[in-house]
């Protein structure tokens, strides 16, 4: 009997959203979801997911806004990088990166995302990374092309997500937030013209920055809370782009993605000799598999490890949120 108790509970404990059938809503496109304004509501970052209340669209590759939800349902079995990724060989470390489904919704006082991957094969949880342009095509002197790349001389979390990624002029992002662990974040402020500094940490620890708060229910999907007053306050009738990245975490930074999979790390990149540029990202939000791939191919093989002018660019890959009025 206590074994068919903890069936059930591991069955009914998980959100319940629904996925097809009449259930389902119509999917959109990120662009036709970027017109919808976003009405919002409170999450408790609690380890349960029950608050998502949201409707999956009815595709793959396709956007939602219902419940006071923006929801981005990725396709399945696109966590292939430039096309040729492969995990890495090691049994713990053959998934994990491969997105699911990204939300957005927002009270007065927070920004919340729900971020869900595919299981990875132990607690080796994947590396998730969210660029935010809060300018959106309007342009202006601040925001970073280069998604937190790092300092090569500390190589540490606290320094940057060492993904090597960046993004077109039109796509700079004013804050970037990195999601390590089940528990661990950073997010770093480029808002100002020639600067990205890191405002806000969570590790668990008495320096965690209030408010910032991230709760894993299971390996795979978690629930972020960032406060307004960290990335420039709460927007209205205003929209705002998401970039959203996933790779694999090594230590607190991003894995990386070798020539020839071995043990430890993924292979498909080009060669050796472009480690520390080609993006160590298996997958993208808002868009389909050819554009994700070409995207994540357009590094430049010549550049010298870590010369962000050789980065692959993302200029398709983005969803646009539209903030609704103040109710």
């Amino acid at each position: 009997m206590a074994v068919l108790f903890f069936v059930l509970f591991v069955v009914f404990s998980g959100p319940c959203f629904a996925q097809s059938g009449s259930d389902a809503v119509k999917g959109m496109s990120p662009e036709e979801a970027g017109n919808i304004a976003l009405s919002g509501h409170k999450i408790e970052v609690d380890k349960s997911l029950f608050d998502w209340k949201g409707i999956l669209p009815d595709e793959e590759n396709s956007a939602a806004v219902n419940n006071g939800e923006y929801i981005w349902r990725d396709a399945s079995g696109d966590d292939t990088g430039n096309g040729r990724y492969t995990y890495p060989l090691d049994r713990q470390l053959r998934k994990g990166a491969d997105l699911k489904e990204f939300r957005i919704t927002f009270d007065e006082d927070n920004l919340y995302f729900f971020i869900k991957t595919n299981r990875p094969g132990d607690w080796w949880v994947p590396y998730r990374i969210v660029g935010i342009d809060t300018d959106g095509a309007s342009g202006g002197k601040g925001g970073t092309e280069v998604l937190a790349q790092g300092d090569m001389d500390d190589y540490s979390f606290d320094s940057g997500t060492f993904a090597e990624l960046k993004v077109a002029p039109e796509l700079a992002c004013e804050y970037v937030v990195a999601v390590s662990s089940t528990y661990k974040g950073r997010i770093w402020d480029a808002s100002q013209a020639g600067a990205c500094k890191l405002v806000a940490l969570r590790d668990d620890s008495p320096d965690d920055t209030p408010g910032f708060r991230i709760a894993d229910m299971n390996w795979n999907t978690l629930e972020v809370a960032i406060p307004w007053s960290l990335i420039g306050g709460r927007p209205e009738n205003k929209a705002y782009r998401f970039i959203v990245a996933v790779g694999q975490q090594d230590y607190d930074v991003a894995r990386e993605i070798e020539e020839v999979a071995n043990e430890w790390h993924g292979g498909g990149g080009e060669s050796s000799e472009a480690n520390g540029v080609d993006p160590d990202v298996f997958d993208l939000a808002g868009a389909d598999k050819a554009t994700q791939e070409r995207e994540l191919g357009s590094f430049k093989m010549s550049a010298s490890p870590g010369d962000t002018q050789g980065f692959a660019t993302i200029d398709r890959s983005y969803l646009t949120v539209n903030f609704g009025p103040k109710q």
